[in-house]
C-alpha cells in the first residue's frame, strides 16, 4: 500500500485536505468519489529520505518556462503538420537535453504503453501544472490538440513575460542591497579592526558611535559565521512554519496584498494570471465549474484561492460569474463588469483574455517604476550607513587632535 496526500471538495463544496493509503491514484479517486467528494490534486507521499532527496534534486531539475514554451510550440507545429504524437515527442526528445529529454522520453514510453498525452503528463505533475494537463485533456477530447498546444504556448509565454518583468524590476535593488551588505561586511572585518588597534595605541576615550561600531565589528569577526547560519536557519524555520500553519500563511498573503506597491503588483499579477488561465481553459472546452476549480488550485495566494472557490460555489448554485465578482474584496469592479458583458454576449473566454491583457499592461507600467521608487530609499539607507561609519571614525580622531593641540 502507498500513502497519498490529497485535496478535494466535499459534498458541501468545501475544500478538504488529508492523507490516505491506497494501491494507486485511481483507488484514491474511487475512495474520495465514494464519499461524495470531488478529487482535485492527489500526490503520492514517499519515504522521508526519498522525499528529501527528491526535493533537493527537484531544485536542480526544474523545467523552465522557456523549455515548456518550446515544447508546446514544437509539438503543436509537428502535430499540425500531420506527424503522429509519439513520433513528434521522439523528435523533441532527440533535440532536447537534461530534464526535458528525460521528461519527453518518459512521455513517449507512457503513450506507447497506451496512455493518453494528458494521462502521461499527469504522471509528470512535478513539471506540468493542473491547468496545462487539463487543457491538453480537453484538446484531446475535442480533437483540437494542435490548437490547444498553440494556446498553451501563448499562456506559457505570457506567464514567462509576467514573471520576467517582476524579476527584472527587482534585480537592480537586489544587486544594490547585496553590494551594500558586502561593503559593510568588508569594512567590519578588515577596516574597523585596523582602526581599533590604532585607537587602542592612542589610549583615547572613544565616543559612543565609535564604541558601537567597534562592538559591531568584533561581533562580525568572532560570531559572523554563527549569525549567518542562525539567520539562514531562522528563515528556513519560518518558511516551514508558514507552510504548515494555514492561518499564518493566509495572514501573510493578506498582508502582502495590503502592502503598498508590492500589494498592487501582487494583486494585478494574480488577476492577470486568473483571467488568462480561466479564459484559456474555457476556450479549450473545459466547463466553467471545472475551470474555476483548476484555477483556484493553481493560484498560490490563499486569499485569491478562497475568493475563486467562493465564486465557483455561487456559480454552482445558479449565479452568474459576474455577481460574486461584484462582491469580491480583491477583484476590482471593472473585472465584474467586463465578465458580465462577456457572459451576456457569450464571449466570456475572449473577454477574460482582454482583462488579462489590460492588467498585464498595468504590471508592465508598475514594474518600470519600481526602480525609480526604490532607488531613493536604498540611497538614503546607504547614506545613513556611510554617514554613521564616517562620524564614528572621525570623532575620536578629531578629539585626539584637539587634545594634542592643547
Amino acid at each position: 500500500m502507498k500513502k497519498f496526500s490529497y485535496s478535494a471538495k466535499d459534498k458541501n463544496s468545501k475544500l478538504i485536505k488529508g492523507t490516505i493509503e491506497a494501491t494507486d491514484k485511481q483507488a484514491v479517486v474511487a475512495s474520495i468519489t465514494k464519499e461524495g467528494g470531488t478529487p482535485l490534486v492527489i500526490t503520492e507521499e514517499k519515504e522521508t529520505l526519498l522525499s528529501i532527496r527528491n526535493k533537493v534534486l527537484g531544485v536542480f531539475s526544474r523545467l523552465p518556462l522557456k523549455e515548456k514554451l518550446m515544447f508546446c510550440e514544437e509539438l503543436a507545429t509537428l502535430i499540425n503538420s500531420g506527424v503522429p504524437l509519439t513520433q513528434s515527442l521522439t523528435i523533441i526528445k532527440d533535440q532536447s537535453k537534461g530534464t526535458m529529454r528525460k521528461v519527453t522520453e518518459t512521455l513517449v514510453s507512457d503513450i506507447e504503453g497506451g496512455q493518453s498525452l494528458a494521462g502521461a503528463l499527469e504522471k509528470q505533475d512535478r513539471y506540468f501544472s493542473p491547468v496545462f494537463i487539463n487543457m491538453v485533456r480537453a484538446g484531446e477530447a475535442s480533437g483540437t490538440l494542435d490548437k490547444t498546444l498553440g494556446d498553451l504556448a501563448i499562456q506559457v509565454q505570457k506567464d514567462y513575460e509576467l514573471v520576467s518583468k517582476i524579476r527584472g524590476a527587482m534585480t537592480y535593488p537586489a544587486v544594490i542591497i547585496v553590494a551594500m551588505v558586502g561593503a559593510v561586511i568588508f569594512m567590519m572585518v578588515k577596516v574597523v579592526p585596523a582602526l581599533t588597534g590604532f585607537f587602542d595605541e592612542m589610549g583615547a576615550k572613544l565616543p559612543l558611535p565609535t564604541r558601537i561600531l567597534i562592538f559591531l565589528s568584533n561581533t562580525t569577526v568572532h560570531y559572523g559565521i554563527y549569525i549567518a547560519l542562525g539567520v539562514v536557519g531562522l528563515v528556513v524555520a519560518i518558511r516551514m512554519v508558514f507552510k504548515k500553519v494555514e492561518p499564518l500563511r493566509r495572514g501573510l498573503h493578506r498582508t502582502i496584498i495590503k502592502t503598498p506597491l508590492i500589494g498592487k503588483i501582487s494583486k494585478e499579477f494574480n488577476i492577470a494570471r486568473f483571467s488568462r488561465t480561466l479564459g484559456s481553459l474555457l476556450g479549450s472546452g473545459v466547463s466553467i465549474l471545472e475551470s474555476l476549480e483548476i484555477v483556484s488550485c493553481s493560484t498560490k495566494n490563499m486569499i485569491f484561492t478562497q475568493e475563486i472557490m467562493d465564486i465557483r460555489d455561487k456559480v454552482k448554485n445558479g449565479a452568474s460569474m459576474a455577481e460574486p465578482l461584484k462582491q469580491s474584496k480583491v477583484f476590482p469592479i471593472m473585472v465584474s463588469q467586463m465578465v458580465g458583458v462577456g457572459e451576456e454576449t457569450g464571449n466570456l473566454d475572449k473577454m477574460l483574455m482582454k482583462i488579462s491583457e489590460h492588467y498585464e499592461r498595468r504590471i508592465d507600467n508598475l514594474t518600470k517604476n519600481i526602480s525609480s521608487i526604490i532607488e531613493p530609499i536604498i540611497m538614503l539607507a546607504v547614506g545613513v550607513g556611510i554617514g554613521f561609519v564616517i562620524v564614528s571614525i572621525i570623532m575620536p580622531i578629531y578629539k585626539m587632535t584637539e587634545t594634542m593641540g592643547s
